[in-house]
């Protein structure tokens, strides 16, 4: 070969790596593969195509571990070529062959969990118009004639499994074609999957392995739902597929080479899968294990990385001499671990595995290795990178020992398979984008479909599309809920988003602020107008100077800026005096509300690290005492003494003080799943900017009185006394006794000239049907805690309706409700500094109309949880679709954008419940009770039974309403499957201390099923009995003091003849009546409580059975 020539053949090397790795012509490759951004999956991918258009043979790892590819390719171009077409044909194969190691884990999995879809793999292929069933079976049955493998049947002979394909050609029954019309669009690939049954699970002793559903749309278009079983499907097989489908001219392969492939696969060899488990065995602990078996619902998520980021990494990557993968791989490992908090763990990957010449074989080669990684603290990230790629490396030479050979060896399965030393993986894939011409029509090719049951507890793959510059990745996380939920996915996204962005430096800014705009409103005022009344309760005012003043003094109190001061007492201008002190002086205040009980109220002293307590007037002693603990906890200080000796010191100068103070400007508890309260933490900035824009949405000034009726633990006593500060204007504290009474409520705003004031939605409610005094100043109310229903036409005031938790800084959306309008007024739209963004299930963004979980980011967003940093982790995720790093909250709530950009709430994804596998929202059964005349308030809850969820809807009605037909009226209105709920009226619903409408306190009373002398005054529950007739009620009891709001009329259940009597279930009463009549008499021998649950539950499931449009499974 001459040099020219030699020189020509490298450079035609050159150019088939530059174009697989999307580079730039020329670009220089004389440094490692991994250098060039390359993967172990983008030199597999080179490999084949050396082997292909040049004849030549290179190993994926030679490629990888080469130091220069450039002085590769030059060795490489003077090897022997072999001509493809002179390649030896396989072994004819036998009429069948047994199961490679890869397929017995398969099949094994399949033994145990024969429904689970845990190994079906699902592609869409998306029309534009729907192809003809016709065409479709035929180029499907020309596909099963192709590959025959896709044929594969399973036998037993000596109790071991055999794969076989027929002899026969391919027969009509084995064309698995089936044609399915959906009433309307879905969204979600996942749903569409389900609602197609495509994932029912295959038979493998009949076969075939494959199977086609069209879905036919409404609008025209189509979707074509491939399905494979993993026992005959990887990656590139898939890709083989493809290729068959565009090509009508392909030749059939004429036996399964696959089953070649079987035949000759060898037993490991027993010191190689020694020294891999002697390796693994060496991982500390065990992560991610709950202790319970998979439960079969299990939760996916498919996030993009930020093409900011991505584009760093890449870079990054390069410099690091580590591969794209490396990268992805190492960042996740590090936050696994660090959430797991062990030093070490065992992950899996998976390695393609195919032996030269199969490049093209339709069947399952992909295996997984277990790969050992470290976490060890302080260690700089490129020195990690170079240990997990040590680690990659070492693991992937070992990938032909079988996992479960390693399992084995290094102790047995525990009865969970491969998950005893494979917990969680991370493996690459290239995501297949292109289009295909298949039954005379073209399709756009999807992949990455969950198909509802994850591998592993966590096990994620990185889906890499597009090539240089353009290349985007998604994760597709997957997690089996006994062991992971939710929550610890989105945990580990945002750890491993941060150990990126902290090794390649693309950090978002901190965020800091001076000793906030609120110290220096205040001391603005208070340098004008000292004598300006601030806080005010009718007996004790405190002035503007006097605030100034004492955060003078605060600083003396607060040894350094950022000290943590717990204010003990209830709300009140004592109480708020305080905390300004503690903001002006640069630290951080925690309201502790008086009315907790001691023992909460010390655990929130301890998360929230408190350097000091101060307790305020009127705390009882006992009390005090309690926070006054032997393990560190501060010694609480009293505010009349340190107040009277503040006073005694000069004034100082009006000046805002100087210097930036990165401490929160409150922790604020909110309950937590687990029963331990949860402190959020709630930077400056995000305060300033509440404070700013409340004072311009409602027109607050130095003349404004603003009311202010929450509890000092509720976040919205800091809507409105910061807000008010903030505007200069004097708040005015309502006394105790009349918070929760809307008439006598009406009358105090009047007495006190409030103008304005935030009052909890439930009272809020109330109040805008009460007539406005005379003289009345109240002319707007902003309202939020729980979810507002419409409100009448006369309302006297305008209404703000506000929605957000703790967590995004009281406020995340507002909009002014129109009176008489909606039924469920919207919540509005993100504030200015902020935004919103409805997402679906899988963490991908909704469209108008489709429901969603919100997630707020923005200025607003706390930092999270003190002491936290697991919840924290779980909850402040970061954005998947923002560049610049941010943060955003799930909210857990359920909403919808409508199309002018305003946000409707529907609830918690904890309202929702399922009845007879039909889906509904407590939020709609309120709102149809709300729309009955003579309702003033409504609320329904679930209460768990062995029979499944018993509904109640407590009710309060104006007087005069008549209880029995407003039960009637609501029952006729609600869906069939839900008149048997059990009504109950209270003369008034049960508030918590922070004014929201108390769940737990109805709950109790819906539990126990007949109340007591001190749950309620009135008769008991009625209930229905077989024949329609309702128990006698028992004696009134004696009615209870008028502070515990409880129910005093009785409740009503519908009997058994008015629910199947009802006109608009006609259709289903008799199945309804005729059941229950047939099995009644076996019921008979159950208890009176467990008839009547089973009892509704079957009425639930016969009205349920044919609900036209609902959601069933």
């Amino acid at each position: 070969m001459t040099t020219n020539t030699a020189t020509a053949v490298v450079e035609s090397l050159a150019d088939d790596v530059r174009q697989a790795l999307g580079l730039a012509p020329g670009e220089s490759l004389d440094v490692p593969f991994a250098a060039l951004g390359g993967s172990s999956l983008d030199a597999a991918q080179v490999t084949v195509r050396m082997r292909r258009a040049h004849g030549l043979a290179l190993g994926a790892h030679e490629l990888l571990n080469a130091a220069s590819v450039r002085r590769l390719l030059d060795d490489l171009a003077a090897r022997p070529r072999t001509d493809p077409a002179d390649r030896a044909a396989d072994p004819a194969p036998a009429d069948r062959a047994p199961l490679t190691w890869q397929q017995r884990v398969i099949w094994y999995q399949s033994l145990l969990d024969p429904d689970s879809s845990r190994y079906v793999f699902h592609a869409l292929f998306h029309f534009t118009e729907a192809p003809r069933p016709a065409a479709l079976r035929a180029r499907l049955r020309r596909l099963l004639h192709r590959h025959p493998v896709l044929r594969t049947r399973l036998l037993f002979d000596g109790g071991e499994p055999w794969q076989a394909v027929p002899a026969a050609d391919v027969t009509d029954a084995e064309v698995d074609l089936t044609v399915v019309d959906l009433p309307e669009p879905t969204a979600s690939p996942e749903e569409l999957v389900r609602l197609s049954g495509a994932d029912r699970p295959f038979d493998l002793t009949t076969g075939p392995l494959l199977r086609w559903v069209l879905v036919r749309l409404p609008d025209g278009r189509a979707v074509l739902v491939h399905t494979e079983h993993h026992l005959i499907h990887d990656g590139k097989s898939f890709v083989a597929l493809l290729g068959g489908l565009d090509d009508d001219t392909a030749e059939p392969d004429p036996d399964p080479r696959y089953f070649a492939y079987a035949a000759a696969q060898t037993a490991a060899d027993p010191a190689e899968v020694r020294e891999v488990a002697e390796r693994a065995a060496k991982a500390a602990g065990r992560i991610l294990d709950a202790g319970t078996p998979p439960t079969g619902r299990d939760t996916f998520l498919r996030l993009p990385v930020p093409p900011a980021l991505l584009r760093e990494v890449r870079e990054g990557a390069r410099r690091a001499s580590v591969s794209l993968f490396t990268a992805l791989f190492t960042a996740f490992s590090q936050a696994l671990t660090q959430y797991e908090g062990v030093g070490a763990a065992v992950l899996g990957s998976a390695v393609e595995n195919r032996p030269p010449g199969h490049e093209d074989t339709v069947g399952m080669f992909v295996s997984t290795v277990p790969v050992v990684v470290e976490r060890r603290p302080g260690e700089l990230p490129e020195a990690t990178l170079r240990r997990t790629r040590g680690a990659l490396r070492e693991a992937m030479d070992r990938s032909a020992v079988p996992l479960s050979d390693v399992v084995q060896a290094v102790g047995g399965t525990d009865g969970r398979g491969d998950g005893a030393v494979v917990r969680a993986a991370f493996s690459m894939h290239q995501q297949v984008e292109r289009e295909v011409e298949l039954a005379g029509a073209t399709a756009r090719v999807q992949l990455g479909v969950f198909n509802g049951a994850a591998k592993f507890p966590v096990n994620v793959v990185a889906v890499t599309s597009g090539t240089g510059d353009d290349t985007r990745v998604e994760l597709l996380m997957e997690a089996q809920d006994g062991a992971v939920g939710q929550d610890d996915l989105w945990a580990l996204w945002t750890g491993t988003l941060e150990w990126l962005r902290t090794w390649v430096q693309l950090l978002p800014e901190p965020r800091t602020a001076p000793a906030t705009a609120l110290v220096a409103k205040v001391t603005a005022r208070a340098a004008a107008e000292p004598e300006a009344v601030a806080l005010d309760d009718g007996n004790r005012q405190v002035t503007y100077g006097r605030l100034a003043a004492w955060g003078e003094a605060a600083r003396q109190l607060l040894d350094r800026p950022g000290a943590v001061v717990g204010v003990l007492g209830t709300a009140s201008p004592d109480f708020f005096a305080c905390a300004y002190a503690v903001l002006h002086a640069g630290g951080t205040y925690v309201p502790l509300e008086a009315g907790q009980p001691a023992e909460r109220l010390a655990s929130m002293v301890a998360q929230a690290r408190c350097t000091t307590v101060v307790r305020l007037p009127g705390v009882p002693d006992d009390l005090a005492a309690a926070l006054d603990g032997p393990d560190g906890a501060p010694r609480p200080l009293d505010w009349t003494g340190l107040a009277a000796e503040w006073d005694a010191r000069p004034v100082a100068a009006m000046t805002a003080p100087d210097g930036d103070s990165a401490a929160p400007a409150y922790v604020m508890f909110t309950s937590g799943s687990t029963g331990e309260p949860k402190g959020v933490m709630v930077p400056r900035p995000a305060l300033d900017r509440l404070a700013a824009w409340a004072v311009r949405e409602l027109r607050l000034g130095p003349d404004t009185v603003v009311g202010q009726l929450a509890n000092a633990a509720f976040d919205a006593s800091a809507f409105e006394v910061w807000s008010g500060l903030y505007a200069g204007a004097r708040i005015r504290f309502a006394p105790t006794g009349l918070r929760a009474d809307p008439q006598r409520l009406a009358g105090w705003f009047a007495e006190a000239g409030v103008e304005y004031a935030f009052v909890s939605t439930p009272i809020a409610e109330l109040l805008a049907r009460v007539p406005k005094p005379a003289g009345s100043r109240l002319d707007r109310i902003s309202t939020g805690g729980d979810r507002l229903h419409g409100l009448p036409e006369d309302v006297p005031f305008e209404v703000l309706n506000m929605y957000g938790p703790t967590e995004t800084t009281v406020v995340a959306t507002a909009g002014w409700v129109d009176p008489g309008g909606a039924a469920l007024p919207p919540i509005g739209r993100p504030l200015p500094y902020g935004y919103a963004r409805v997402v679906t299930a899988d963490g991908a963004l909704a469209v108008p109309g489709e429901q969603g979980e919100l997630w707020v980011g923005g200025d607003g967003v706390a930092t999270g949880y003190a002491g936290a940093p697991r919840q924290t982790a779980a909850r402040f995720v970061a954005d998947p679709y923002a560049e610049d790093g941010a943060v955003v909250y799930r909210t857990g709530d359920v909403v919808h954008l409508d199309s002018g950009g305003r946000l409707h709430y529907s609830g918690r994804r904890d309202r929702q419940f399922k009845l007879a596998g039909v889906r509904f929202e407590l939020g709609e059964i309120e709102a149809v009770a709300l729309r009955r005349p003579g309702v003033e308030q409504a609320v329904a809850l679930t209460v768990g039974s062995a029979a499944g969820p018993r509904l109640h809807l407590f009710v309060t009605l104006a007087a005069g309403t008549a209880a029995d037909a407003t039960d009637e009226a609501i029952r006729a209105a609600l869906p069939a499957q839900l008149r048997h709920l059990t009504i109950h009226h209270p003369d008034t619903l049960p508030y918590n201390s922070s004014g929201k409408v108390d769940q737990r306190r109805l709950t109790e009373l819906a539990e126990r099923g007949r109340p007591t002398a001190n749950a309620v005054s009135g008769p008991s529950v009625s209930e229905p009995s077989v024949s329609g007739s309702t128990a006698p009620a028992a004696p009134t009891v004696a009615k209870p003091a008028p502070t515990a709001a409880v129910p005093t009329a009785p409740a009503s259940t519908a009997p058994v003849s008015a629910v199947t009597a009802d006109s608009a279930g006609a259709e289903h009463v008799g199945d309804g009546s005729a059941a229950l009549e047939l099995l009644w008499p076996a019921l008979v021998p159950l208890s009176r409580r467990e008839r009547l649950d089973l009892a509704h539950r079957l009425i639930g499931s016969v009205l349920g059975g044919t609900a036209a449009g609902e959601e069933t499974r």
